[in-house]
């Protein structure tokens, strides 16, 4: 049976999730000091990067030993993390997007004992202007959907060896590392 699994289930699994906790003691303040009471959990953001790194755990640990994890990891080449951010999250405009463009990914090919690390590096054909990313503010200036930053190409690069390679090959790679840059 081929097992895969999808960047955005784990964020929803991840942020979504809301976690239930029974007979917890929460202090609250003086008057309800000392009470147990049931409580909900739940993990948001509440500031989003200007860049975001994903690792990916890629080992199983049973009890001493530890093996490598092969199976393949779907992901998108463009995130929304919208739906992961709290409502006062400090940086992003009331109701919008945030989104992420994929610009690397790094893999490892062989095995726990030993292998090879490389990787996929987006070469865009104009060089993007940074933006103007200041965390404390929920207008952040600069931050605009960029219209190049879908457009590149990918390129493999493994110690000496640089490559041109398509989109389809970045998207079927056992990723170790996921980095992504803000773009709305």
């Amino acid at each position: 049976v081929s097992v895969f699994c999808l960047i955005n289930n784990v964020f929803f699994m991840y942020f979504q999730n809301i976690s239930h906790i029974n007979g917890v003691y929460f202090f609250i303040d003086k008057k309800t000091e000392g009470v147990y009471t049931n409580a909900r959990k739940q993990l948001l953001i509440s500031l989003v990067p200007a860049v975001l790194i994903l690792h990916l755990k890629r080992f199983h640990q049973a009890g001493m030993s530890l093996r490598k994890v092969n199976r393949h990891v779907d992901f998108p080449l463009v995130l929304d993390l919208a739906p992961f951010c709290s409502a006062f999250c400090k940086n992003v405009t009331d109701g919008g997007k945030v989104l992420y463009a994929l610009y690397g990914i790094v893999e490892h090919n062989g095995s726990m004992r030993g292998g090879h690390y490389a990787a996929y590096v987006k070469i865009r054909s104009s060089p993007k202007k940074h933006l103007e990313h200041n965390s404390n503010n929920k207008n952040v200036q600069g931050l605009k959907e960029i219209p190049g930053s879908a457009v590149g190409q990918w390129v493999y690069v493994s110690d000496t060896y640089v490559q041109a390679v398509p989109e389809s090959r970045i998207l079927n790679s056992q990723a170790y590392l996921l980095f992504y840059e803000r773009i709305l």
